[in-house]
């Protein structure tokens, strides 16, 4: 924990404590959890329409991507940017998302997912990779929006 990078181990940091505090605070309204757990759903439906801007807004404007191999993609626009790099490129990408946990403790969630993707650039094999995000959410207007995206591999999450 003490050789990593000092960004990621305070977003690392911020997760825990989300956690910590969700664990003794008093539950959230049901619609909350519910609300958390079906964005990844809905940002992979948004994500293979290619519907960018519906997208972007599902993210905060200071949010980051934190993904393996890659610098962290830190405002809403670069995450965009970032996503649409491949798809431009005419990459086939397919995610599939299973939620494990969420927490909801006021205006902060945290939703743990395994996660696996398939990506294929024409006249390439596919890439197929696995593992878990942890996305911490802000509540902000009445909407939770992703502040927060690490995606890690993991070897209990198999690739399919």
């Amino acid at each position: 924990f003490v050789a990593l990078d000092p960004m990621i181990r305070r977003s690392l940091l911020i997760a825990c404590a989300a956690l910590t505090f969700a664990s003794a605070a008093p539950a959230a309204p049901r619609g909350d959890h519910a609300i958390v757990a079906e964005q990844g759903e809905r940002w992979n439906a948004l994500y293979a329409a290619g519907d960018w801007t519906a997208l972007r807004a599902l993210y905060a404007d200071d949010a980051w991507l934190m993904t393996d191999n890659a610098p962290a993609a830190k405002s809403a626009d670069a995450i965009i940017a970032y996503l649409r790099r491949y798809r431009d490129l005419g990459a086939t990408v397919v995610f599939r998302f299973e939620p494990e946990d969420v927490q909801v403790d006021g205006r902060m969630a945290v939703a743990i997912s395994k996660y696996w993707m398939t990506a294929q650039m024409p006249g390439r094999p596919a890439v197929r990779t696995a593992g878990r995000s942890v996305l911490i959410y802000r509540k902000a207007s009445g909407r939770w929006l992703l502040w927060r995206d690490m995606d890690n591999r993991t070897p209990d999450v198999k690739v399919d």
